[in-house]
This record gives C-alpha cells, structure tokens and sequence, in this order.
C-alpha cells in the first residue's frame, strides 16, 4: 500500500496495481480481462447500471488499463472520487465498494464470464492491433523491439496477438482470470486528501484477497555488447521508418541513470535536441525524430520518418549525433536546457495525481523510495563528464528500416 497525501486536490485516486510476467501465453488474454471485469459486476449486471450507480456517487469514474513495463504486464483498476470533505455525504467507501466489485465480483455462468462480453472485447482488441498495425511508427519500434530481444520476453509485444483471440473464450478466460486474483503480487495506491489510519484501516478491510503462492517476476536482462544487426522490412508505404535499438548498460537502481535520462535528453528529446536541430531542421532529412528510454529494461530507441532515399544519409547522421556525445561534444547551454526540460516535466508531476500515481507506483517496480526531489537534486549534479562516462555503455544493437515495395 503506498499513499500519496495531498490536501491541495479535490479528486481523490485509488489504484490497484496487478503485476504479471510478460508471457506470450497469457499477454492477449491479460489485455482482454480489465475491460470485461468493468462491463458487470453481480450487483451491477451491466455497463448501464455501472454508469449510473457512479452518476449517483457525485461523478465518480472507473478506469482500467493494460500495460507492458520492462517484462512484466500491469494491469491496473483506478478509481476517481471527489473527496469527502467537499461533499455533502461522503462517497469515498461506496466508490471504494464499486471498485472492489468490479475486481473481484464479475457476472458468471456456467463458469465462465458473459459470453457476449468476452466477444465484444474481442472484437475491439483485434481491431485495436490492426490499428496499431496501420501505425507504421508504432509498428517499427515494435518490429525492432521483436527482433532485437529475440528470445527475451520483451520481445512480447505489448498490443497482443491476433492469432491467440480465435483460441479465448468465456471459460479459459475466467480461469485464467482466477488464476491472475490468486498469484499476482498487487500494489495499491492511494493518492489525495485522506485522514491516513483510516484509509489504511479501510483498504485493508476490503481488499482481503485470497492468495496463493505469487508468480515470480525475473529481473530484466540488461547488461549486453551487442553486435550491430540490419533487418530492412517491405511493405506498401511511402515514408520510410528507422529505428535504433540500443543498450544503455545501465541500471534502473543505479543512481547513473539519471544521467543517462539527461544524455537522452540532449541527443533526442524535445525541439531543443542534437537530432531535432541538426538532423531534422538543419539537414531536413526527416519529418520526425527522437530519442526513448525504456527504464526497466536498459534500452534506448531512436525513431526517425524519413523519405526511403534518405536511408544512409539518415543513419550516417544519427551515428554521428550520437559519436558527438560520447566524445563529451556537449555545450554548456545543452547542457542546462535539458535539465530543465527534465525538471520542469518531473515537476509538474505533482499537478496531475494521476501522473504522480504512477510515478510513485514505478518507482515501487524500482524497489526505491526516491522521492520527485531527490530525483532533481540529482539531476541538477549531472556534468559533461559524467554523460562521456555514460556514453561508453552504450552499444547499437540493431538498425531496423521499413521501406516501400521494390519493383521487382
């Protein structure tokens, strides 16, 4: 239980976290089961009796997701209410109620959920991953993630597979559904204006989960000198899409990260970057580019569209922005640009409860306690030196490009 007081906000935001390995056998289906639990409880048959009975809890709302971080699976149940002290009758146990409902009380026959939800959902999630297919952006970074992990569960897309819906129904489904309420390690996390012996106290009486032993979750694999690997994939597209794949050779728990936050910063994030000014507005060889870090998991992703001509000019570039920055070819105003770029976004954290959410619930993940400050004070310690000693673990693992359809 992890709680969040903060008396300057209204709303008040509970989260229950459920943590899963990232597994190919059960990714679809862990995408599939938020939004069906969310459609019935036993009290509440239907998403129109939900809707009503929250319209009634003075606009309470109820959000779910599916997530993939580093190589677990999240699958989250978020509450919104308006705290009690700004109401003239309290709502925040009935909301509590409502959300313990559609966790652990869903609408069963014959021991599987309602059929006609299963299929709706379905439905939706495959039409999502053709969506998500139809983005070619989004689907080169996954493309390189799949071929650069190979053999790593990251490698696991996190949208799902087509494939694996025609073999779910409402039965292996609702035992899979089981199964994730007996072994998930569960974090929740309570954020707002709160009186906190009482919510402690409240929590635990209604989130007495039966459990059974937990799934074990393996810490990443992040340490690896990879060899550079080329895959150049066809498809009938007229902008081409380049992605790096790199490893970073830095733990999340270590206290360098947060210099390799920075050096990410400066190479790629934001209109103020080494590749948005140089590659894109002073060479104009592409429409879009940045740099990502994946946290958990020790990457680091740069995504280019370019025009498919553009291909070696494009990477030459990139390769040299980057060269640049392992040899310490920084200024000072990069420098203090990037770190206020990172500290005002960490800073303003704290005007989305939300955010700060799940800032807190990932730093859970990290097994640390560092708090927003101690994340700047850290950051605001970063010099030209420290980036160069960053730069030197830093390998490029693959170059993926999707291009159009050749002649032939």
């Amino acid at each position: 239980l992890i709680l969040i007081p903060r008396d300057n906000y209204k709303t008040n935001i509970v989260t229950v976290y459920r943590k899963r390995p990232l597994n190919k056998d059960e990714v679809t289906k862990n995408l599939l089961i938020p939004s069906i639990l969310k459609s019935a409880t036993l009290d509440d048959p239907n998403p129109i009796s939900i809707a009503k009975k929250l319209q009634d809890l003075y606009g309470s709302s109820i959000g779910v997701y599916v997530e993939k971080m580093g190589e677990r699976q999240i699958l989250s149940f978020r509450m919104y209410c308006v705290g009690d002290k700004y109401l003239p009758e309290p709502v925040f146990e009935a909301s509590l109620d409502l959300l313990k409902d559609i966790i652990l009380k869903p609408v069963v026959k014959d021991n599987g959920f309602l059929k006609e939800y299963v299929d709706i959902e379905k439905t939706i999630l495959e039409e999502d991953i053709k969506a998500k297919i139809n983005n070619k952006g989004h689907y080169a970074v996954e493309k390189c993630i799949e071929h650069m992990c190979e053999g790593e569960p990251f490698s696991i897309s996190e949208d799902g597979y087509i494939e694996d819906l025609k073999s779910i129904d409402e039965i292996n489904l609702y035992s899979h559904y089981k199964e994730i309420i007996e072994t998930s390690p569960i974090d929740i996390v309570v954020a707002g204006s709160f009186d906190r012996e009482k919510i402690i106290e409240t929590v635990k009486a209604k989130f007495d989960f039966e459990r059974k032993e937990l799934v074990k979750i393996e810490r990443e694999q992040i340490y690896k000198k990879p060899s550079v690997k080329y895959e150049t994939e066809e498809m009938d597209v007229s902008q081409g899409k380049l992605v790096l794949g790199l490893r970073t050779n830095v733990d999340y728990k270590d206290e360098r990260y947060y210099n390799l936050m920075l050096f990410s910063a400066i190479f790629g994030s934001g209109a103020h970057s080494k590749l948005f000014l140089n590659v894109r507005e002073k060479h104009s060889l592409c429409y879009s580019i940045y740099s990502a870090l994946e946290k958990l998991k020790g990457l680091m992703f740069i995504s280019a569209g370019i025009e498919i001509a553009d291909y070696d000019k494009a990477l030459e570039l990139i390769s040299k922005e980057l060269n640049d920055m392992k040899q310490g070819n920084i200024t000072e105003d990069e420098l203090m640009n990037s770190k206020k770029f990172i500290i005002n976004n960490l800073k303003s954290l704290n005007d989305n409860l939300s955010a700060l959410t799940d800032y807190y619930f990932s730093m859970r993940l990290q097994d640390s306690n560092r708090t927003l400050e101690d994340i700047i004070e850290l950051v605001k310690k970063v010099e030209i030196n420290d980036l160069v000693e960053i730069g030197k673990e830093i390998y490029l693992d693959k170059v993926y490009f999707l291009t159009g359809k050749s002649d032939k």
